[in-house]
Order: structure tokens, then C-alpha cells, then sequence
């Protein structure tokens, strides 16, 4: 189960965006996948079952304890590993992440588990229920969105942006 731990991680987080909240409800839900080991030999997509089992019961906790849909403190940054010196890049990084808030809930949450924790289609597939096809296309709109909306910031700040 500790593999599964480490790669629901993320996934968890970004639900229930506290830190502490995330460490029990991983240890929660790691109890019960636990406790039903012998019925998940079974089944036939293991990973996308237990990652679908995981966001779910992170919404079931929100609905019951009333959680915070953001943490002020957090607010979800994306976390990069980058020099101190790389700020062309942090700001990047930024303005995709206003980006990516700004965008429809489908598309950033498929951008998100694909980009972001990269989830495989098939575990995309798993835990939205939507179709491999559809996901792409969700991904592919919410990539151009995203590159749109960049061109048209560094147009501004470099001056070269055309009236509409």
C-alpha cells in the first residue's frame, strides 16, 4: 500500500489542500484499501480504482468536516524545484497557475492529474469517467487556452499586443 501512498499524495492535497488533513486522510484510506486487500486482487485496474476510491473519499471528508476549499496560505502554488536565480521561470509558472485557475473545471482538472500529477490517460479515464477521446480533446483546449492566454501576457508586458 506505501507505493499507493506516495502517488496518492498529490491528489489528496490538492483536495484538501492541508497538510495535516492530507497525512490522516492517506493514513485513513490506507487502513481501508488495507483492510480490503483480498477483494482488490480482483480487480482489473487496480490503480485507476484505488485513485477514483481516494478522490472520493477526499470529497466525502470535505462534505463532512466542512473543509476550506483553498488554503490562504497555499492556495495550491505549484511547487518547481528551480534556482533561486530562475525568476523568468517562477514567473511563468505563475501566470500559468492564474491561468489554470481561470479556466473551466473539466479542463483544469484534467490538465492538473495529466501535467501536473502525471495520471496516465487510463487513470484520468478512471477517475473522471470521462472517455480517453474526450480527455484528450480536454487537454488539448485547455493546453491552447493556457498558451493563448501566456502570448497575450508577455505580448502586453513586451508592448506588441494588436488592439482588438
Amino acid at each position: 500500500m506505501l507505493p499507493y501512498a506516495r502517488r496518492l499524495y498529490p491528489l489528496v492535497k490538492r483536495i484538501l489542500c492541508s497538510e495535516e488533513e492530507t497525512r490522516d486522510a492517506l493514513q485513513e484510506l490506507m487502513i481501508k484499501l488495507w483492510n480490503k486487500r483480498h477483494d482488490l486482487q480482483n480487480c482489473s485496474n487496480l490503480d485507476g480504482f484505488v485513485a477514483t476510491v481516494a478522490r472520493n473519499f477526499c470529497f466525502d471528508l470535505k462534505k463532512k468536516r466542512k473543509l476550506p476549499l483553498l488554503d490562504p496560505a497555499d492556495e495550491g502554488r505549484m511547487v518547481a524545484p528551480l534556482a533561486e536565480n530562475d525568476l523568468e521561470i517562477r514567473e511563468k509558472l505563475e501566470h500559468v497557475h492564474q491561468i489554470m485557475k481561470k479556466l473551466p473545471d473539466k479542463y483544469r482538472e484534467v490538465l492538473q492529474l495529466r501535467e501536473i500529477e502525471g495520471f496516465s490517460f487510463e487513470e484520468i479515464r478512471a477517475l473522471t469517467g470521462y472517455e480517453i477521446p474526450y480527455i484528450r480533446v480536454l487537454l488539448s483546449r485547455s493546453r491552447m487556452k493556457v498558451r493563448e492566454e501566456l502570448i497575450k501576457i508577455y505580448d502586453y508586458e513586451r508592448g506588441t499586443c494588436q488592439p482588438a
